[in-house]
């Protein structure tokens, strides 16, 4: 049926593969933590693309703000972002291959 909703695919869980990119990031540098500008430069990605990412993150528990902020080139500052725990790897079935 077309009206059915499906809670268990994209966007309701997880899915887009720069959430498994991002966590990585976050992962090599656990127990800090990452600005979107700083993942966006270590991905090679355009900020608009992490920024939603790592909203679906947040809501879904898989990282926290740290309340800490940095600011960035344009002086703004920026909340850093890190893994709730490295659990939230496994959890999620995240591993280091599925970067590209």
């Amino acid at each position: 049926m077309q009206d059915e909703f499906d809670f268990d695919k994209y966007p309701n869980v997880a899915g887009h593969r720069g959430v498994r990119m991002i966590a990585i990031e976050l992962e090599s540098v656990f127990p800090d933590g990452l600005t979107g500008t700083e993942l966006a430069l270590r991905l090679k990605k355009n900020i608009l693309t992490i920024r939603p990412r790592t909203t679906e993150m947040k809501l879904l528990g898989i990282i926290m703000d740290t309340e800490k902020t940095k600011k960035n080139d344009a002086g703004k500052p920026e909340i850093i972002y890190k893994l709730r725990a490295l659990e939230v790897m496994d959890y999620y079935g995240i591993k280091k291959q599925d970067k590209k």
